[in-house]
């Protein structure tokens, strides 16, 4: 065998031999890519399996978040309209007492009579006896020497709001009591609630017989303090309703 078969002979092993060692290398970098994707994938799907738990406890959380949300404006709108109800009546006497108020005070302005206007408006002769009276007490009202109402106790009232509404705190040597209040709409300025004459021992501790002098002398402090004397107020039913005149 010549010098040259012997080197074609060596190239050809030589060749042969990295040809099967590209191929183990190959093989085994194809395995190392395989168990490499494998182990991806499965991190993968890991990732999205934790994602999606992660998704759907923020979702009950968000539900959650709803549902009480909705309870809220469920409650809240509750308590509204059990406020609401709650001083319904007080409300619809008010609205009813402010128009015959005023149809009362047209006819008496025009001169008819007590008896006439009762029938017409369908409402106790003293209603409009009443409301003649405030109209005779503020057509002589003289801002020099203002006529007040005078009961025992040395008795005084705070007024406290939160908003369109709030409390009256009468205080005296004997008693002390809240009336509650609110706005009131047409030309009632704001509208008192007062207990009812069953009630009225109750929550003032006052005897019954001074039940008007005391809703009098209340009445008289809020016009002078909502208006400055320049309004009137009535007493009918369990509302207490403050005018400013015009």
């Amino acid at each position: 065998m010549t010098n040259q078969e012997i080197e074609a002979h060596i190239e050809a092993e030589v060749a042969k031999r990295v040809a099967k060692i590209v191929a183990a290398q190959q093989e085994q970098f194809s395995k190392t890519m395989e168990a490499l994707m494998k182990n991806a994938v499965g991190g993968v799907d890991k990732a999205n399996t934790a994602l999606k738990k992660e998704q759907k406890k923020l979702e009950k959380e968000l539900d959650a978040a709803q549902k009480l949300r909705a309870k809220a404006e469920r409650e809240g709108e509750k308590m509204a309209t059990d406020a609401y109800e709650a001083h319904r009546v007080t409300y619809e006497t008010a609205a009813w007492t402010d128009l015959r108020r005023e149809l009362t005070r047209m006819h008496i302005e025009v001169g008819k009579t007590n008896r006439e206007i009762a029938v017409w408006l369908d409402v106790p002769q003293d209603f409009v006896e009443n409301i003649r009276q405030v109209m005779k007490r503020v057509d002589e009202f003289h801002p020099d020497k203002p006529k007040r109402i005078h009961i025992e106790g040395n008795p005084k009232i705070r007024v406290t709001d939160s908003g369109r509404s709030g409390a009256v705190h009468f205080e005296s040597r004997e008693t002390s009591f809240e009336l509650w209040w609110e706005f009131g709409f047409g030309k009632a300025l704001i509208v008192v609630e007062v207990p009812s004459i069953e009630k009225w021992e109750k929550i003032t501790q006052l005897p019954l017989e001074r039940r008007i002098s005391v809703l009098n002398f209340i009445g008289e402090q809020l016009v002078l303090r909502e208006t400055y004397d320049k309004g009137s107020f009535l007493i009918e039913g369990n509302a207490l309703t403050i005018y400013k005149d015009k």
